[in-house]
């Protein structure tokens, strides 16, 4: 079978023959239809995700969905031809974070596309548990993006700020996990504030649902104004940078919540814990959504409540030419790959 492997860092992506795998006892093998591409994949390439997480030679992709082609001795409920999403978290429900519901931290996690290798592959076997199948009605690549540019900023909002209808939400970023935000913060019944540096993507904000879209530059007054004075309920900090982190956690309501989705390797931010201590906030960092979470997203799809934002679909044979467009930020939304 074909997969693209990379095998230094800042190189390009070689093509390779390997083995077809085969499903071993409660496995399904995906012939895999549709991978997308996140920013993380970048910061695997520049080697800012280094072993024990990711070792090289590493096949990339996490964000999959494919058809299920050959089942695995003890499987029952999936058939041959069934579509669906992986849900890249492999976990060993035993753990103390598994048993409480928090499989998206269990203690002994192994993840496709980071310690596993992931969908810039023909085929990818996987737990049965971790394949979550949707309607043969919906667009498979657009599904593909579901568990992390979806489902991320779904579990910050719903699970970890709680946002409930009335309040006011501060997107900072309207890029593939931004755009996303937006639908399910309105979905929540709140007021949704979005900043970003680039007009255009503030513009496919406004699109989706945003009630106002603001330039970062001026974009805590901005909130200020637009609050009267109080800040955001809930800040939902997709960029995760030194240069956003400085105006939006100011821009945040005292005893509100500050959600970290996105995050800045190597780059400290210096915390002014005596603003945290007198405004009484929440800080909490989001990392991926539950399996259960995936589920009801799946549903939410399929009842056309959340649009999946995909701009640019490349053919598996130009990863490399898909990754240089998400490096130079070439389309808004999300890139691709279709097998």
């Amino acid at each position: 079978m074909k997969a693209w492997l990379l095998k230094g860092y800042n190189q390009p992506l070689e093509p390779i023959q390997r083995n077809r795998p085969q499903p071993g006892p409660g496995e399904v093998l995906l012939k895999v239809r549709a991978c997308g591409l996140c920013y993380t994949d970048i910061k695997i390439i520049k080697g800012e995700i280094p072993p024990p997480i990711v070792t090289l030679p590493h096949v990339l992709g996490h964000e999959v969905a494919g058809e299920v082609v050959e089942i695995g001795q003890g499987v029952s409920g999936i058939a041959t031809g069934d579509l669906g999403v992986v849900y890249s978290y492999v976990t060993c429900h035993d753990c103390p974070k598994c048993l409480t519901g928090r499989e998206n931290i269990c203690q002994n996690l192994r993840r496709v596309g980071f310690e596993l290798d992931g969908g810039f592959s023909e085929y990818l076997s996987i737990p049965a548990y971790n394949f979550c199948p949707f309607s043969k009605t919906l667009q498979i690549q657009k599904m593909a993006i579901l568990a992390d540019a979806i489902g991320t900023p779904y579990h910050a909002i719903t699970r970890l700020a709680q946002v409930k209808a009335g309040q006011d939400v501060l997107i900072v970023g309207a890029g593939g996990l931004g755009l996303h935000a937006v639908q399910i913060a309105k979905l929540c019944g709140a007021r949704v504030l979005v900043a970003d540096v680039n007009p255009d993507a503030l513009a496919l904000a406004k699109h989706y649902g945003a009630d106002h879209v603001l330039s970062a530059d001026g974009a805590a007054k901005a909130v200020s104004e637009l609050t009267a004075g109080q800040g955001a309920d809930a800040v939902i900090e997709i960029v995760g940078a030194p240069e956003t982190l400085s105006w939006s956690l100011p821009a945040t309501k005292s005893g509100g919540r500050i959600i970290l989705v996105g995050y800045a390797p190597g780059r400290p931010f210096p915390l002014d814990t005596m603003m945290m201590h007198y405004r009484e906030y929440t800080m909490i960092g989001a990392r991926f959504v539950t399996k259960a979470g995936l589920q009801e997203l799946i549903k939410l799809v399929e009842q056309g409540k959340i649009e999946p934002v995909v701009t640019k679909i490349f053919p598996f044979a130009q990863a490399n030419d898909a990754l240089d467009a998400l490096r130079n930020k070439t389309y808004l939304g999300r890139i691709v790959l279709t097998l």
